[in-house]
């Protein structure tokens, strides 16, 4: 008999332990990203969890103290995400999110802005009187070349050497803009697109389309005329490249600034509005972070 209970007993604790190395748990069954990825957390008995989206690549994270999480980038369609710890396996859902837009078009014209900066103020501001009234000399051209052809011809080479002159200045502006550019193409995932001492931008590209664009700024820069500066027009660009007004948002921004100079030990995000774009603000000890999504 004293056998047979000793016997039980490895049973009882050999069973115990094997479904102790299989706890799995989240804390949520559906997740909606937030800023650009959804956040899986859960506890794991296992030393490592494994996880795969939607049948792709298995990817797998370290299990601290219990405890796991892993990031799911935010896409335009649900998502779902196997999880496994030993033997233990478990199924959740990342809600899908709209997207900004494509991301090559809002490349295309964020860098063109971007160049913009770079040209000098006479040049920039004779650009823009340009672009305004390009239909209306585009008539006047074509109504003088009926009365006095001389004089159109005289015109048009007159505006071919003009605009000759600009595409140079527009390739010098480009030379010196090159960091602060944004890749014409990208891989999808979540990485940064341009890395300066001034600003990160990162974004979540998915299937080309821009799912989300976070600006991260080191809070030293901040208490520099030039740091300043250089995030005030990133941020201002990137903003009008979403079509958000960005007067109304950085006026708001300006307010969150102050409120988290009061606690600089703050983390806690705070949501701005603005044409259908959310910006998220967000500090940590020594950078600030802006997350623009739909």
């Amino acid at each position: 008999m004293k056998k047979f209970l000793l016997g039980a007993l490895g049973l009882l604790a050999l069973t115990l332990a094997g479904c102790s190395n299989n706890q799995l748990t989240t804390k949520k069954n559906s997740y909606r990203p937030t800023a650009l990825t959804a956040v899986v957390k859960g506890n794991a008995s296992a030393k490592r969890v494994s996880y795969q989206i939607d049948n792709g690549k298995k990817q797998s994270v370290k299990v601290k103290g219990g405890a796991y999480f892993f990031q799911v980038p935010a896409a335009t369609k649900d998502q779902t995400v196997k999880i496994t710890a030993g033997s233990a396996k478990k199924t959740i859902t990342v809600k899908k999110v709209k997207a900004l837009g494509n991301y090559k078009t809002l490349a295309a014209k964020y860098n063109q802005m971007v160049i913009g900066t770079y040209l000098p103020a006479k040049v920039q501001k004779q650009l823009q009187t340009a672009q305004k009234t390009q239909a209306a000399t585009k008539k006047k051209l074509t109504a003088l070349a009926k009365t006095d052809p001389v004089a159109a011809a005289a015109a048009i080479q007159q505006q071919q050497a003009a605009a000759k002159q600009l595409q140079a200045q527009m390739a010098t502006a480009k030379k010196k803009a090159k960091d602060s550019l944004l890749p014409t193409t990208t891989k999808d995932g979540v990485k940064n697109l341009t890395d300066t001492k001034y600003t990160t931008v990162r974004a979540n590209v998915q299937d080309g389309k821009l799912m989300g664009i976070a600006m991260i700024t080191p809070t030293k820069q901040m208490k520099t005329k030039t740091g300043q500066k250089k995030f005030g027009t990133t941020f201002a660009l990137l903003g009008t490249t979403l079509k958000a007004k960005p007067k109304y948002v950085i006026n708001k921004f300006e307010k969150v600034l102050k409120d988290a100079k009061k606690n600089s030990s703050s983390t806690t995000t705070k949501t701005i509005e603005s044409n259908g774009i959310r910006f998220n603000t967000g500090f940590s000890t020594d950078h600030l972070y802006i997350y623009m999504t739909k």
